[in-house]
Parts: C-alpha cells; sequence; structure tokens
C-alpha cells in the first residue's frame, strides 16, 4: 500500500522544437512520471497503470487537421480523464518558454488545439509550420470517483510540408432491387 512516483528524467530533449524556448529546446530536459497509488486490498483490488496503444511520436501535415488518439485503455477497467498540461524538465518543473502549438509566433489567428476530456483525442486546426512541435497530456485514473493514479504522456508530432491529401470518398446511392 502506498502512493508511488515513476519517473525518468533524459537531459536533452531534441533541437529544434518550435514551440519550446523558441525552438532552443535542446537544453531543457524530457521528464515523464507515472503516479501510482496501491491502495488498501480490502477496499480496492490490486491497480495497474493505464496503457496507451499509439506511440507518442506522430506524424501530421501542414495545412491539415492533425488529430492524435492515443488509444487508451485501462487493464482494471478504471476511468480515464486527459488533460494538457506544460511538458516539464523535472517534477513539477516546466519547460522554459512553453506555448501551446496553435500558438507559435507568426501562426494565424483562429487555429484551435484541443483535447477531449473523455478520450484524450487530440484536434490540431491546423498546424501551418513544418516544424517539430511538443504538448503532453495528464492521464487521470479514477476508480469508484477517486483519483487513483496519473500519468504524463510528453508528445512529440513532426508536421511535414507534404501534398499527402486525404482520398475523396463518393457517397453510394441508396438503391432497392425487387427480385
Amino acid at each position: 500500500m502506498g502512493t508511488y512516483v515513476l519517473s525518468m528524467t533524459d537531459p536533452n530533449r531534441i533541437s529544434d522544437i518550435i514551440n519550446i524556448n523558441g525552438g532552443n529546446s535542446v537544453n531543457e530536459p524530457f521528464y515523464i512520471e507515472d503516479t501510482l497509488k496501491i491502495p488498501d486490498p480490502q477496499f480496492f483490488d490490486y491497480n495497474s497503470s493505464p496503457v496507451l496503444l499509439n506511440p507518442p511520436i506522430d506524424f501530421g501535415n501542414a495545412f491539415q487537421t492533425y488529430i492524435h488518439n492515443p488509444n487508451a485503455y485501462d487493464p482494471d477497467g478504471d476511468s480515464l480523464t486527459f488533460e494538457f498540461i506544460v511538458p516539464r524538465k523535472g517534477p513539477n518543473l516546466p519547460v522554459q518558454n512553453y506555448v501551446d502549438p496553435n500558438l507559435v509566433p507568426g501562426t494565424p489567428a483562429g487555429q484551435t488545439f484541443t483535447i477531449d476530456r473523455a478520450t484524450g483525442e487530440v484536434v490540431w486546426t491546423t498546424p501551418v509550420f513544418c516544424a517539430i512541435y511538443n504538448f503532453a497530456i495528464l492521464v487521470r485514473e479514477y476508480r469508484k470517483g477517486i483519483c487513483i493514479g496519473t500519468m504524463v504522456r510528453d508528445m512529440q508530432v513532426i508536421v511535414n510540408c507534404t501534398s499527402n491529401n486525404p482520398p475523396v470518398i463518393a457517397a453510394i446511392q441508396d438503391t432497392c432491387v425487387i427480385a
């Protein structure tokens, strides 16, 4: 029983993340953590951390809506919630000069960057710069209405300048044939 923080720190992020410290991100440490609460087994069963099946490194295209779903579930059936947080360089230490990807200087007004609190799906309309971006998601795990754990996912999104447009699917005409 007890509360445990499992964490990992890397002394450097990759360079040129456009929304961290004006692109001077290489000297910003990378930090993630998972808080695991092991409750009294008389009142709660054992606890496993949530599982996020989609990788934390993703790709998008400039001038196209970016969508990422972490494809998360909890092995114990606990409820999960998702919210953006500022990426961290240590316990409760945000990276320097972080801005949301839709607020990078030079980005046209009206760009949105949202997360669905229930599913974790991120929708960004629309990236305009071909660059590397970063954001972090706090995942909370609830059982019987009580938060029993948290997890931080630090995402890297590489936005490319390609003309890879999604296919246009023609509507199927509804037809009924009587034999």
